[in-house]
């Protein structure tokens, strides 16, 4: 096991920092021994791949960090394939993982180098109203506990068990879990621009009509890029030269947009943002249908600029109310010469999670987030004040990973907080696993 101490942290986009002793174990018997040394001299925190934006990492202790853990051997579950994967291995090393065996996860996340530690602990999704998170997908995990102990858990564990799904870090270290897969099924894609109206006022049978949905709206535009997908028995003709090129065009232009022209706009001439995002479109899809296997058509994007991204999680009667709020800021703070958000909004549809602090916990959700550069002026006071639009709505939560304003207003949103506290108290009874904003802001656990 390597040690480095203090060790100078920093996440992926660069918004967090921090200075402790790093551990890198190779194994689970190494991870016992790290939490027991580390424990001995104060708080730890598990790392993943430090894409998160909300600061679940930052702590004065120590860092116990997962990426040599990244081991995965195909296994079952109720006579259906599943997949055992340490926490350190990354959705894209699983999703290659799968394919290469014929086999699929149903609608990970689209950015695929978070680890799946990281995924899991904050009920990472794609989209899709038939299923839920990555985190519903697991169906047993082994955790190590404060003490050094080691949990092999599963749905026998009941409510335990939903709370380690989505546990932010704060129950103990996960060092693997098996999540259900299924034999690789083909999809019909359909990529077209439909008027924001029509999106909105129909989504109720865009939703029944389509298994996989995905939205998004460029800023100042009158129509959305709607991503539509349902299961077919078509089978996949392949790329063609034609559309390979056409891939390579709009990476290229993806790539281009969003780490170049986008945030020197943000810097130098925000008040071109209105015109360029007429463009964005047009760079960013091509209207067309195809057929392609699951584990390629879920990861589309291959782009991932460094950016700010806030999500929330709306009840899915609110989608509507929720994406009219948003445009609705959007375009308030133009008419004032302010353009903070020149990406895009983005929208996906999940089912209900079992995952105690999932945000969707108990309901399906339309997860609505919005992007911008980190260069965008005024971005830090959209975000307020989007903040402030969706927290009007009764049943929204944030998404743990992403940029979180106003932890403590969202306490109260989760209906078995006090269950999960319990159970987190139970394994780890002197808060090692806690930092900061964990303890104060999100739990409430000091007046």
């Amino acid at each position: 096991m390597q040690l480095i101490p203090q060790y100078k942290w920093r996440n992926w986009n660069d918004n967090l920092a921090c200075t402790a002793d790093l551990y890198r174990p190779r194994g689970l018997h190494e991870l016992r021994e790290a939490v027991r040394q580390a424990g001995r001299k104060g708080r730890i925190r598990p790392l993943g791949n430090s894409c998160s934006w909300s600061p679940l990492v930052p702590t004065r202790g120590s860092l116990i960090d997962l990426g040599q853990l990244r081991g995965m051997h195909e296994t079952s579950y109720d006579g259906a394939p599943a997949i055992r994967v340490e926490a350190g291995a990354t959705v894209r090393d699983l999703v290659q993982f799968t394919q290469a065996r014929g086999l699929t996860l149903i609608t990970p996340t689209i950015f695929q180098d978070i680890s799946v530690g990281g995924a899991i602990a904050v009920a990472a999704h794609g989209t899709g109203l038939r299923t839920s998170t990555m985190s519903d997908e697991v169906v047993a995990m082994t955790l190590v506990d404060a003490r050094g102990e080691v949990h092999h858990l599963s749905a026998a564990d009941g409510p335990l068990f939903d709370a380690a799904r989505c546990s932010l870090g704060a129950l103990g270290v996960v060092h693997d879990v098996t999540m259900r897969c299924w034999p690789e099924f083909h999809l019909h894609v359909e990529d077209r621009m439909i008027a924001v109206d029509d999106v909105l006022g129909g989504l109720p049978d865009l939703l029944a009509t389509y298994e996989f949905v995905e939205l998004y709206w460029f800023p100042f535009t009158e129509t959305m890029w709607c991503k539509l997908m349902r299961r077919t028995e078509e089978p996949d003709a392949g790329a063609t030269l034609a559309d390979r090129l056409k891939f390579a065009f709009t990476y290229a232009c993806t790539f281009a947009s969003c780490n170049g022209v986008l945030p020197l706009l943000g810097r130098v001439a925000p008040e071109l943002t209105p015109a360029f995002m007429q463009l964005a479109p047009r760079l960013s899809m091509t209207p067309g249908c195809a057929v392609a296997p699951a584990s390629r058509a879920f990861h589309y994007q291959r782009a991932y600029p460094r950016c700010w991204d806030m999500s929330y999680g709306v009840p899915l009667a609110d989608a509507e109310p929720a994406w009219r709020r948003t445009i609705g800021l959007i375009e308030h703070l133009a008419r004032a010469a302010s353009f903070p958000v020149n990406m895009v909004v983005h929208a996906r549809f999940i089912g209900p999670s079992a995952a105690l602090l999932a945000p969707a916990h108990g309901r399906a959700i339309c997860d609505l987030e919005v992007v911008t550069t980190r260069s965008a002026r005024d971005a830090d006071v959209f975000y307020e004040q989007w903040s402030a639009e969706m927290l009007a709505i009764a049943g929204a939560r944030p998404h743990w990973g992403k940029y979180l304003l106003h932890p403590r207003a969202v306490r109260e949103r989760y209906p078995q907080m006090d269950a999960f506290l319990a159970h987190r108290a139970a394994l780890d009874p002197r808060g090692l696993f806690l930092n900061d904003w964990l303890e104060d802001a999100v739990f409430q656990l000091r007046p």
